[in-house]
């Protein structure tokens, strides 16, 4: 098939936009699989000269590739990046939820959130003296972590249990998933990949990355996993890439409606009924006469 980009033209969209990538020098369903990574070994019992010692079955940096109940690992992947979008989240231990942003190409304003504000309380735009910042406004800032979410199809490179048991590879080829990166070093590898097909003329979709997961640390001896990308072979772009990218572009839809309605429901909580109805008003009239 030609490389050429049609494949979006049916929602008078270019596919970068779609992708959530700029081609310039600037900057479906619920249940699809989500992938993360390992932080700390899963420990297993190996039998050695007739004596029973524990020992490292998945290593740190290892991915997990959860589908429903069952979940998958392996020490590297091969994706195809379809889209990306970017969002704000903060976990809140006392609901034990998930706080979100919409889903956006860029997070350079003001997002509505899933608690019924923006950014989750986070100011926007550039800060010129962190320092200077209210005690409050810092631990907002602190606990708020830019997200960049992954959408496309992942093949594990080798397959396994926790146990550590191997797969068959042929069952964990080209899966669509979705990902959750917000290390920076691991943006920073995988946006260097980006620039490399950018360069090329290339998007993201028409070639493979490969993904190794590696082992860090932090100073207090902590450690844990990131990634680092590098660049895969060349894909032509195929007859089925179009309904996969509609699905993809459908379920950032339906993640968005669903922020959407725990923001609208959340903020008018806090909002009288008068101001209830002022905003009704506003919604369902195209102007208000002022006497």
């Amino acid at each position: 098939m030609s490389n050429e980009l049609q494949i979006a033209n049916d929602r008078g969209q270019s596919m970068a936009e779609l992708m959530g990538v700029s081609m310039s020098g600037g900057e479906a369903t619920p249940s699809i699989a989500r992938v993360g990574m390992l932080h700390s070994p899963i420990m297993g019992e190996l039998e050695v000269g007739g004596k029973t010692i524990k020992t490292e079955v998945v290593p740190i940096g290892a991915f997990i590739l959860t589908r429903g109940d069952d979940k998958i690992y392996s020490n590297g992947v091969t994706v195809r990046i379809f889209a990306q979008r970017q969002q704000w989240q903060r976990w809140n231990s006392e609901t034990e939820e998930m706080e979100k942003s919409v889903l956006a190409n860029s997070l350079n304003g003001d997002m509505k959130d899933s608690i019924g504000g923006f950014n989750l309380g986070r100011p926007s735009g550039w800060i010129d003296d962190f320092n200077a910042l209210p005690e409050a406004t810092k631990q907002i800032i602190r606990s708020v972590k830019r997200v960049n979410v992954y959408y496309g199809t992942i093949t594990l490179d080798n397959p396994m249990t926790a146990k550590g048991e191997a797969l068959d590879s042929a069952d964990y080829q080209d899966v669509p998933f979705v990902m959750d990166v917000k290390n920076r070093e691991s943006l920073k590898s995988i946006n260097g990949v980006m620039s490399v097909l950018k360069r090329k003329n290339l998007l993201p979709i028409m070639s493979t990355i490969k993904f190794e997961g590696v082992e860090d640390s932090i100073p207090t001896g902590a450690k844990f996993g990131k990634i680092k990308a590098s660049s895969g072979e060349k894909v032509e772009l195929g007859e089925g890439d179009n309904e996969m990218l509609k699905d993809f572009i459908e379920l950032v839809e339906y993640s968005n409606g669903k922020i959407l309605d725990l923001h609208h429901e959340r903020m008018n909580k806090d909002m009288s009924s008068d101001d209830e109805a002022m905003v009704d008003d506003i919604l369902n009239n195209d102007f208000i006469e002022v006497s």
